[in-house]
């Protein structure tokens, strides 16, 4: 029979996700801001206290990028692509239902996470008394006393888990949709200006797993 009551399971995962941004409109009236697509790539652990709740635990290198457009007429053109990457690291409890081959999962905790690069890429302008002209640009971003690099926030979602019987009964894929919500802004501000800035990330993957 396939083995979900494992006391340990350990695997990896990959999948795209999308991520968007919260912030005040402090200055931004002429910007608007819509989610970019990334990766969620890393490796996950379980440890099954009951056949239905266990602890999980992943370690996951994870873009977090969003876009930036320019809506004043003139400044169509003008945009920036923002491409951060984060270590992140979930512990979330597992309220698992269902068979013995396939099961569902309920998932909610929380997460810390690293701000460990960030670039960005699109087309700025320059003006003269006559002509606006644009130009490319790609580069990657220094951290500077602005940055909060250190965030946390909520995790939750739900997946499914199938037992591949015909194999071995200790090998499980997987299915999982998770949002990560951040408490934390990963912008200081200035001084005197205070400016939070907040990601907000749907993550859709598929894992494997080896219960022992």
């Amino acid at each position: 029979q396939p083995d979900f009551n494992a006391k340990w399971s350990i695997g990896i995962k990959i999948g795209p996700d999308w991520t968007s941004i919260s912030q005040s409109n402090l200055g931004r009236t002429d910007e608007t801001y819509t989610p970019l697509h990334g990766c969620d790539i890393g490796i996950q652990a379980r440890y099954a206290f009951t056949d239905w709740f266990a602890l999980r635990a992943d370690l996951s290198y994870m873009t977090r990028s969003y876009r930036m457009d320019r809506n004043l007429h003139y400044l169509d053109p003008v945009y920036t692509n923002h491409c951060n990457v984060f270590i992140t690291l979930p512990i979330m409890a597992d309220f698992s239902f269902g068979g013995k081959q396939l099961q569902g999962h309920g998932y909610i905790g929380g997460y810390g996470a690293y701000w460990a690069s960030a670039g960005r890429e699109g087309r700025t302008y320059w003006m003269t008394d006559y002509y606006v002209y644009f130009e490319n640009f790609d580069e990657n971003r220094s951290f500077n006393s602005e940055d909060q690099r250190l965030i946390g926030g909520l995790v939750g979602g739900f997946g499914f888990s199938y037992s591949l019987s015909g194999l071995s009964k200790k090998d499980i894929v997987s299915l999982d949709l998770l949002y990560y919500y951040d408490l934390a802004s990963h912008h200081k501000g200035h001084a005197n200006l205070s400016d939070p800035r907040y990601f907000n990330t749907l993550s859709v993957t598929i894992g494997w797993a080896f219960s022992f």
